[in-house]
C-alpha cells in the first residue's frame, strides 16, 4: 500500500513537472509568425550637402509598406492605403536592417530589411476596413494557350508571345511562381483536336502528367477589335473561372504585350489571396484533448498552433492525468482547420463534442 501511494505521488509530480514545462514554453517560446518580412528594399539618394539618414530611412518604410500591401491585399482594397503616414507605418514596424550601403559618384544606395509587427498591422489593416491575406509563395502550373479568333488557329509554343514573355517581367511582391511546361506535341495535338470546346475541356489528366495539382489554364482570344482572356484556376482542387475582354492591345507591342500580362497576372494573384484572407472577425473556438502522457505529441501540437497564422490564440484550458484540453481561436472554417492539420499530418478524431489529437 505505502509503494503504490509512492507511485501516485510519483505520477503526480511528473504530470504538474510536465504542465509545468508546457506551460513554459508558451511564455517563452519566440512566435515564428509575429512578425510580416519585407526584403530588398533598394533606397538611392543623391549624397549632398543636406542629405539626412532619417529621410531615406522613412523612404524605406513607406516603399516596405507598399510593398506588403501589394503581396498581402487584393488589388480593388490597395486604394484605402494609399494615403498612410509615415509616422503610422513607423507605429508598425519591429526593426529593421541595413544593407549594403554604397556611396557611389555622390549617391547614396542602400537595401533595406522591414520587419512589420503582425498583430499591430492586422488591426491596422482592420481599421482601414481591409482584410488582408497571407503572404505565401504558390507554385502552379500555367498553360497559355493563344487563340486566333478569325483562322480559328492555337498557338501554345511557337508565336505565342505570351508563352515568351510571360515570366520576364516577375514582380518581387507576386506571389505566385509560374511553373510553365516546355514544348509538347502530344498536348499540342489534344488541344487542336478539342479547339471547339477549351473552355470545357477537363484538362486534370494533361495536368497530372507534370506532377502538379494546381493550375491556370489561359484561353486567350485574339481577335481584330479585342482580346478575350478566359481563365480557368484551380487551387487547392477548387476551380474558379474568371474571363474579360480587354479592348485595344497590340500584342505585337511589347510595352502593350507587358501591361496586358501584368493585368491579368493582377487576377490570378488576387484570387489567391481571396483564398488566405485573414477574417479576425471570425473567431471559431475549438476544443481539442491531447493525451497528456504523450510530451513529444504535445510539443508537436504546440508548435503546430504556434505556426498557424489563422490560429490568434490559444491555451491550456484544463488538465488532469489523462489529457490536456487546448482552446484555440481560429480565424477561419472547422473544414479549414482540419484541413491544416491534415496538411501537416496530425489526425483530429472529430466523432465528438471535444475533438482528439490521435
Amino acid at each position: 500500500m505505502y509503494f503504490k501511494k509512492i507511485l501516485l505521488i510519483l505520477k503526480k509530480t511528473y504530470i504538474i513537472f510536465f504542465i509545468s514545462v508546457l506551460f513554459l514554453n508558451f511564455t517563452t517560446s519566440d512566435l515564428k509568425s509575429s512578425i510580416f518580412k519585407v526584403n530588398n528594399i533598394e533606397i538611392t539618394e543623391p549624397f549632398e550637402v543636406n542629405f539626412e539618414k532619417d529621410i531615406v530611412i522613412n523612404k524605406a518604410f513607406k516603399e516596405a509598406f507598399i510593398k506588403l500591401s501589394k503581396m498581402t491585399v487584393v488589388s480593388n482594397q490597395e486604394q484605402k492605403l494609399t494615403n498612410v503616414k509615415v509616422s503610422e507605418i513607423k507605429n508598425l514596424i519591429d526593426s529593421f536592417n541595413i544593407r549594403d550601403e554604397q556611396f557611389i559618384q555622390n549617391t547614396y544606395v542602400a537595401k533595406f530589411e522591414v520587419n512589420f509587427n503582425k498583430q499591430n498591422t492586422l488591426l491596422f489593416f482592420e481599421k482601414k476596413n481591409v482584410f488582408p491575406s497571407l503572404p505565401s509563395i504558390k507554385n502552379i502550373l500555367f498553360l497559355p494557350v493563344l487563340i486566333n479568333v478569325e483562322t480559328k488557329k492555337i498557338n501554345l509554343y511557337d508565336r505565342n508571345p505570351f508563352y515568351d514573355y510571360w515570366q520576364k517581367d516577375q514582380k518581387d511582391y507576386h506571389l505566385l511562381n509560374y511553373i510553365i511546361p516546355s514544348e509538347d506535341l502530344d498536348l499540342l495535338t489534344i488541344l487542336n483536336n478539342n479547339s471547339e470546346d477549351l473552355e470545357d475541356y477537363n484538362f486534370e489528366k494533361i495536368i497530372a502528367e507534370y506532377g502538379y495539382e494546381d493550375y491556370i489554364i489561359c484561353l486567350i482570344y485574339n481577335s481584330s477589335e479585342n482580346i478575350k482572356v478566359f481563365s480557368k484556376i484551380n487551387i487547392n482542387k477548387d476551380i474558379k473561372i474568371k474571363s474579360k475582354t480587354y479592348d485595344k492591345v497590340d500584342i505585337s507591342n511589347l510595352d502593350s504585350l507587358n501591361e496586358l500580362i501584368n493585368k491579368i497576372k493582377i487576377i490570378y494573384e488576387d484570387v489567391w489571396k481571396s483564398d488566405n484572407q485573414i477574417n479576425r472577425s471570425v473567431k471559431l473556438a475549438i476544443n481539442i484533448d491531447v493525451s497528456s502522457k504523450d510530451y513529444a505529441k504535445n510539443l508537436l501540437f504546440e508548435n503546430f498552433l504556434k505556426e498557424t497564422e489563422l490560429v490568434s490564440d490559444f491555451f491550456i484550458k484544463n488538465f488532469n492525468n489523462e489529457v490536456l484540453n487546448y482552446k484555440i481561436i481560429f480565424n477561419g472554417s472547422p473544414n479549414q482547420f482540419l484541413e491544416i492539420t491534415k496538411k501537416k499530418g496530425l489526425n483530429i478524431e472529430t466523432g465528438k463534442q471535444v475533438w482528439f489529437l490521435n
